[in-house]
């Protein structure tokens, strides 16, 4: 999973969130709109409540990543709501568990399709399911708006797919771009999970290398949640790299990185985010303590500033939105939540630069309010504008968004600190684009 970047650590109080939220999504799913036959949501009246989706992984490992869907979801309805919707309609945020894996999200997604009238867009954080879910998605005529990495859609054939987060192959340039000019190493171990998530990385980070005069001293593909990684640990050691590039489940790491602490090593680790939330931060802290893991530890994810007018009205949105947020101190610097975020609110926009709430029609609108003349943060400003005559540029909590012709606009990233959860340095364009050998 790309997993785009994150830059909260998942709270423990999202547990509770899981029974709240799990139940109102089954409500909610019972009246919930599918645009199957009509290509977008039925006329049902103006006063009609049209349905956003967050489709992704509730329940399993992944379940952290569905919440922040829905939270960023239900932050953007509040504010929209508040604005006065769209055209007469208001809006509402519906939870489809996906269970991050394809032999639930096909059933899921066929299931929502056909049995929501209503429903006018998708939110989705998935990794691995896109090439199963995507195509059902574009041909119902449902925009869907992704921060998925699969890397097969940075070459995008689908008009109903969008997303703001650079693929997994990215995220792998990107690592070497850090490692190259923000810690100034050249021997890199990549040692990653052996499941499609993980490995989405590596092809970008031994390219990236390649390009940036770095050498890959090691490459080892981990088999997830064995109880030793001992003949790994040597493996790793005996190649003397000056850095660990990594990601894997919690439970994988935590006996990874404890067998390195055993074997000796004291190096710096950099992780993806894909190894984000409380259950990663508790199974490392266990393994290496949390000085060590404050001190030798940094994330590379994708980020967004904490000022300015679109990110003080998501968060004055994510705590207004009442019971349905349970955790908004954390939610606030969570960019897994801010992408949904600003994906519901462009959905939004994208109806009233079409005048109109059919997918079909406003679908490619999308693009066209990230192009405008106008720059606009929030949904109240943009409605504003666009009901003066204007063309508008969203430019929400996330940032500017320029979607290129496979309907991809990438972002920028930090090295941030596990424990703090501060940016320790930006890893800037330039950096990347090196790594990418332009």
């Amino acid at each position: 999973m790309s997993r785009g970047g994150h830059r909260a650590r998942w709270s423990a109080a999202h547990g509770a969130r899981l029974a709240l939220a799990g139940g109102l999504g089954l409500t909610l799913a019972a009246c919930a709109g599918s645009a199957a036959t009509g290509g977008g949501a039925s006329p049902a009246g103006a006063s009609a409540t049209l349905e956003i989706a967050a489709f992704s992984p509730f329940t399993g490992p992944n379940a952290p990543y569905g919440y922040f869907q829905y939270t960023g979801c239900v932050a953007a309805v509040h504010a929209i709501n508040a604005a006065g919707g769209v055209t007469g309609h208001h809006f509402t945020c519906t939870i489809v568990d996906n269970r991050g894996e394809p032999a639930d999200a096909v059933p899921a997604a066929n299931n929502m399709v056909a049995s929501s009238p209503h429903l006018v867009g998708i939110v989705d954080g998935d990794s691995g399911l896109m090439s199963a879910t995507v195509p059902l998605f574009n041909q119902a005529h449902i925009p869907d708006l992704s921060a998925g990495g699969d890397v097969q859609f940075d070459k995008n054939i689908y008009p109903y797919f969008w997303r703001t987060t650079p693929g997994d192959d990215v995220a792998g340039y990107t690592l070497a771009a850090y490692v190259k000019f923000g810690t100034g190493f050249t021997r890199i171990a990549a040692v990653f999970g052996n499941d499609q998530a993980a490995q989405g990385n590596v092809p970008g980070l031994v390219s990236g290398a390649r390009h940036l005069g770095l050498h890959i001293a090691v490459s080892e593909s981990i088999a997830l949640d064995q109880t030793t990684y001992a003949t790994e640990v040597q493996k790793i050691l005996a190649a003397h790299p000056q850095v660990i590039v990594t990601e894997s489940d919690p439970q994988t790491a935590g006996v990874l990185l404890g067998g390195l602490k055993q074997a000796g090593w004291t190096g710096p680790i950099v992780g993806t985010s894909g190894t984000l939330g409380i259950d990663y931060d508790k199974a490392a802290i266990a393994a290496i303590g949390k000085a060590a893991y404050e001190a030798r530890f940094v994330r590379i994810i994708q980020y967004a500033q904490q000022s300015g007018l679109a990110w003080q009205t998501w968060k004055s949105a994510l705590f207004a939105a009442g019971s349905l947020v349970k955790d908004p101190a954390s939610d606030e610097t969570a960019i897994y939540a801010e992408l949904p975020y600003d994906h519901t609110t462009m959905l939004a926009l994208a109806m009233l630069a079409a005048h109109s709430t059919n997918p079909v029609t406003f679908n490619p609108y999308i693009e066209k309010i990230t192009q405008g003349r106008t720059v606009v943060h929030t949904f109240a400003q943009g409605k504003a504008a666009l009901a003066a005559g204007k063309t508008i540029d969203y430019v929400g909590v996330t940032g500017q968004v320029s979607f290129d012709k496979y309907h991809n606009s990438a972002g920028l990233w930090a090295a941030e600190n596990p424990v703090t959860n501060l940016p320790e340095k930006l890893v800037s364009a330039r950096d990347v684009t090196a790594a990418e050998g332009h």
